[in-house]
C-alpha cells in the first residue's frame, strides 16, 4: 500500500474542503443573482450556506445549481489528477468531491423539501467519506502494485 497516495489525499481533501463548499454556494448565487436578486454566503462548522433574499426554492435549477457548480469544480480536480498520472491523489479527491456534489444534485435537485430537512445530512457526510475511503484505498493499492511490478 503506498503511503504518499493516503497522506497526500487525506492533506488534498482536507485543503479542498472550503474552496469546493464554495464554489457549491456560488452555483445557488448565481441563479439567484440571475433573477435579480440578493443573497450572501457563509461558511461555519456545519458546512457551507447561502441565502438568496427571494423566494427560489421552488425553482429546481436553484437548488441543483450548488451541486453543478461543485461538480464542475470536482471535474477540473480529476482533469488535474489524470494530467499528473504520478499524483493520484489529486484523481482520489475530485472523485470523492464529485460523488458527493452529485448526490448533492439529485438530492437539493429533486428531493428539496427532505435535503433541507437536514435528515439526510448524516447520509451524504457518511457517502461522502466513504467514497473517499474507497478511491484512497484502492488507488493506494493499484499505486504500490504498479510500483513494486516495475521495480527489478
Amino acid at each position: 500500500m503506498n503511503r504518499k497516495v493516503i497522506l497526500w489525499s487525506v492533506i488534498l481533501y482536507l485543503a479542498m474542503i472550503v474552496p469546493v463548499t464554495v464554489l457549491h454556494e456560488l452555483g445557488h448565487v448565481y441563479v439567484c443573482s440571475e433573477h435579480g436578486y440578493q443573497s450572501s454566503i457563509w461558511i461555519d462548522a456545519t458546512g457551507g450556506h447561502s441565502q438568496c433574499f427571494g423566494r427560489l426554492e421552488q425553482i429546481p435549477a436553484f437548488n441543483a445549481m450548488g451541486g453543478l457548480f461543485g461538480l464542475a469544480g470536482s471535474g477540473a480536480i480529476i482533469a488535474v489528477g489524470l494530467a499528473a498520472r504520478k499524483h493520484v491523489a489529486i484523481l482520489v479527491v475530485g472523485l470523492a468531491y464529485s460523488v458527493d456534489q452529485t448526490a448533492k444534485i439529485v438530492l437539493e435537485g429533486f428531493f428539496t423539501s427532505t435535503y433541507l430537512s437536514g435528515s439526510l445530512d448524516f447520509a451524504i457526510t457518511a457517502l461522502q467519506v466513504a467514497s473517499w475511503f474507497g478511491f484512497m484505498f484502492y488507488f493506494a493499492r493499484r499505486s504500490s502494485v504498479t510500483i513494486s511490478q516495475k521495480e527489478p
